[in-house]
């Protein structure tokens, strides 16, 4: 038998819609359009369409109140939505997950 090495995947890289920085796809956080609406999604593996934010609150504010993450979602954020992604913001900012 031949030994043969491990190939080792690619890290999947994402950019934040607010402020363009592209990294690894675990430090940042997914946001989701589902049919119950817009939510943050902690496991990366949700259906839906999804959009990448730091968690810099900076990040958080460009990307809620300059519409990024709306034209990214390809939709209207309700202001449901928006608060309970500020407050998802509020408990998670400060370098991602």
């Amino acid at each position: 038998m031949t030994a043969t090495k491990a190939q080792t995947r690619p890290t999947p890289q994402r950019t934040c819609v607010a402020c363009g920085t592209t990294t690894n796809k675990r430090a940042l956080i997914r946001i989701v359009r589902t049919a119950d609406g817009i939510v943050a999604d902690s496991t990366g593996k949700m259906a839906g369409r999804g959009s990448y934010v730091c968690g810099e609150s900076a990040c958080w504010d460009g990307a809620l109140t300059k519409g990024r993450l709306e034209h990214s979602l390809k939709t209207k954020l309700t202001t449901k939505d928006a608060d309970a992604l500020r407050a998802y913001a509020a408990t998670h900012s400060g370098g991602g997950q």
